[in-house]
């Protein structure tokens, strides 16, 4: 594509999602209200909240764990995605996940069995990182593009996050996706999957709700005729028994037709960490 639409990609980010937060499991009327960033993630309403409430001053971070009706939510993705997949789970069942979306904050008993250990803000800093370079690795075939970001560039991809400073994080972002308009490196949407001066695969995760693995696999930009992949192709790959007449793909809460080509919804569609989190249902 010739241009990044801004519109559509500052929607993206500033994308909120309004939720009810239940600070006391014995306790329903302690509440708080807020709107979190869909590309955020748990930990960060968790520095927001022992921020403002009172009782939550000396809690230690790395024991916070938060579930909705019951079921521990994985802190390790964004919260926009968490919301998507229980949205999906829903809308099989004939249901609508209610909003403000009620979530219940606990400080003790964590579920190692089911969540990653040590939720606080630089471990999921670390995370963030690591799915950055993986998915540099997936588009570019090494990590050379993240590894020569200096200490204070890959700061400020994490603190622009965190800060929900967009200017900022596409300042150090655009380095990274040589495709990007303004960047070096770029070429036509016909570029050879060998073109090794083109990217070469898509950094995709897809989601599927009821707690199945996540799926991933080396989906090229285009077509071994030089045509431009669209996430039909993408699904007809990962998912191959599943006929796309029955198949909705949701985005940012957003349901997307499969003839969307998959260099523009990548190029529009990602999260910050530069990956196109699809959940299918």
């Amino acid at each position: 594509m010739a241009s990044l639409d801004q519109d559509i990609s500052k929607s993206i980010w500033y994308g909120k999602v309004p939720v009810q937060v239940q600070t006391e499991p014995s306790d329903p009327t302690e509440c708080v209200y807020m709107e979190v960033a869909r590309c955020s993630y748990l930990p960060m309403l968790t520095h927001a909240l022992c921020a403002q409430v009172d009782r939550l001053e000396g809690v230690d971070p790395a024991s916070v764990w938060y579930s909705f009706q019951g079921e521990p939510l994985k802190w390790h993705h964004p919260v926009g995605l968490l919301y998507d997949l229980l949205c999906s789970a829903a809308k099989r069942d004939g249901k609508e996940l209610p909003l403000p979306w009620p979530l219940t904050m606990h400080t003790d008993a964590f579920p190692e069995s089911a969540l990653l250990r040590n939720p606080n803000m630089e471990t999921t800093q670390d995370m963030f990182m690591a799915m950055i370079k993986e998915a540099d690795f997936l588009r570019h075939g090494s990590t050379k593009k993240v590894m020569n970001l200096s200490k204070q560039d890959q700061t400020q991809l994490w603190q622009a996050l965190t800060s929900e400073r967009y200017d900022d994080y596409w300042q150090v972002n655009h380095s990274i996706l040589d495709e990007r308009p303004g960047t070096q490196g770029t070429s036509s949407p016909k570029t050879s999957t060998n073109n090794t001066s083109g990217p070469r695969h898509v950094p995709l995760r897809l989601y599927l709700p009821n707690q199945c693995p996540v799926i991933q696999d080396l989906v090229p930009f285009t077509s071994e005729q030089g045509d431009p992949v669209l996430l039909s192709d993408a699904m007809q790959q990962l998912l191959p028994k599943v006929p796309l007449d029955d198949m909705h793909i949701m985005i940012h809460g957003v349901t997307v037709p499969v003839d969307t080509p998959i260099r523009w919804a990548i190029d529009h569609l990602a999260y910050p960490d530069n990956f196109l989190h699809l959940v299918v249902f």
